[in-house]
């Protein structure tokens, strides 16, 4: 049995962010896979119970997802977003248990199309977990 925790992140063009989520959840020794896409970036970590506590705080409150390149807050951000809200950058799709790990370490992956981001779940069996996050940010345009 594992634990897992299923973001949706706007925007990953700042380096420091993909350094932090890339260092916290080697360092913490989780399992898991990030696919950047363009119109949807999808972060999917495996590990403890201790080990999803922190790693959701990292995403959802301690990284500023609205700092530009240089650290400086983009005049579009919304700083009154409530956190883990999808104005905030970073959106909490699905936190649950799972019989098996899918994943042997956390790997980034550049996926320049949806359908080459959404064979990369495939190859693990999971590629429910692409279907959920690019369907939301699907509903989500929409509705804005």
């Amino acid at each position: 049995m594992a634990l897992l925790i299923h973001f949706r992140v706007i925007d990953f063009s700042n380096p420091s962010h993909r350094f932090k989520v890339e260092t916290n959840a080697n360092q913490l020794l989780m399992t898991g896979l990030v696919a950047l896409h363009t119109d949807c970036n999808v972060v999917v970590v495996e590990g403890g119970p201790k080990q999803q506590r922190k790693f959701e705080r990292l995403m959802l409150h301690r990284i500023k997802w609205h700092e530009g390149k240089r650290g400086t807050t983009s005049a579009t951000a919304r700083e009154d977003a409530p956190r883990g809200s999808s104005d905030s950058g970073c959106q909490l799709v699905w936190k649950g248990t799972v019989a098996q790990r899918a994943f042997d370490k956390v790997q980034f992956r550049a996926c320049p199309t949806e359908l080459f981001a959404r064979e990369q779940f495939r190859k693990r069996d999971v590629e429910h977990y692409w279907d959920l996050a690019y369907s939301s940010a699907i509903l989500e345009s929409v509705n804005n």
